[in-house]
């Protein structure tokens, strides 16, 4: 059972549409863990688990956190595949979690990335309308740390504890501990010394018994007599045949854990070329990869969010691709892990 102190941690979630502010968000999230605990925060894809339902894990969430950082970047309405606002449909799930907070009066803080602004009323669905009366926060790529820190600052002055810092007790000069170290070092040399002699002595030996036995310099002839005239070599290493992994094949559609997005995938041997594409229909970022058995690699550049480095292993079906990605933008990287399924 967790302690009452960690029981008791104030909360944050960060609500974010992937393709707005995927970049800002994990860099976002960095900046937080520096200070606080990994599981004060909560950012929807990184915590889920491969098979967990979506909408329940978002609601036990919501239903446990002090405050909710709706981060906001130009893109932030969304669109659907036939150019609809994302955000007024009722199972977008970015509406969903803003509705849930705003329900239960959360704390919700609007986080202004890439010099965004609020919506516009008629932007919104009328649920989302308090939204729009809530003090905003903006952070500037050119003043990242300094606005970061004064966000993480606000967070500790309404009861957010930092985390505990471990510090290691310095060395003490002199006593014990110095002479273990010399008597670890001495007994090392001694060892050392002992299985030099011991290959020494055995090589030595091993010499005499070729010298003092003619059979290992020369072979007996028919009439059992030594031909010194005949020298005979050691037969060459039989090379065995590496026989290359047949790639897995990998080629197709795959659909993201949370329906944002689908990564085609073109095979040819062992190369792979990716394509990620928007459920709106919209070519998001293209990159290439490889294949050795199981195991990919691959490198794809979603365009406004920057560069991300995958890599997965493919399992005995096939159907399934369970990762990680570094994402890079901006001299800033996080990690966060992706779960693909082909159907």
């Amino acid at each position: 059972m967790p302690s009452p102190q960690t029981s008791q941690r104030k909360k944050i979630f960060i609500s974010y549409r992937v393709q707005d502010t995927a970049a800002d968000t994990g860099r976002l999230v960095d900046s937080l863990k520096q200070v606080f605990s990994e599981d004060q925060i909560f950012m929807d894809i990184e915590k889920l688990e491969p098979g967990v339902d979506f909408r329940v894990a978002l609601a036990k969430s919501l239903e446990t956190c002090d405050v909710l950082f709706a981060v906001i970047g130009p893109g932030w309405i969304g669109t659907d595949k036939n150019g609809n606002p994302r955000i007024r449909q009722s199972e977008d799930w970015v509406r969903i979690e803003l509705e849930t907070a705003l329900k239960r009066d959360i704390r919700v803080i609007p986080v202004l990335v890439r010099d965004a602004s609020l919506p516009q009323p008629e932007e919104l669905p009328e649920s989302l309308y308090p939204l729009l009366n809530r003090q905003t926060y903006e952070i500037s790529n050119k003043r990242w740390k300094y606005d970061t820190d004064q966000l993480i600052n606000f967070l500790k002055q309404i009861g957010f504890k930092p985390k505990k810092v471990d510090i290691p007790l310095p060395a003490q000069n002199g006593g014990i501990g110095k002479w273990l170290i010399y008597g670890l070092i001495g007994l090392a040399v001694v060892v050392i010394a002992v299985l030099m002699f011991e290959t020494t002595r055995g090589t030595k030996a091993r010499e005499k018994i070729v010298t003092d036995n003619p059979a290992y310099d020369s072979p007996k002839s028919n009439n059992n007599k030594s031909n010194p005239n005949i020298v005979v070599k050691d037969p060459e290493p039989v090379q065995e045949e590496k026989i290359a992994d047949i790639p897995a094949n990998v080629g197709g559609a795959w659909y993201d854990a949370a329906n944002q997005y689908t990564m085609y995938i073109t095979q040819s041997g062992n190369t792979l070329e990716l394509k990620s594409v928007s459920v709106a229909g919209i070519t998001t970022g293209e990159g290439v990869g490889t294949i050795d058995g199981n195991n990919i690699n691959f490198k794809v550049q979603l365009y406004n969010v920057g560069v991300i480095s995958g890599s997965a292993a493919v399992p005995g079906d096939n159907n399934v691709l369970n990762g990680k990605f570094i994402i890079t933008n901006n001299g800033a990287s996080y990690t966060e892990p992706f779960y693909w399924t082909r159907q």
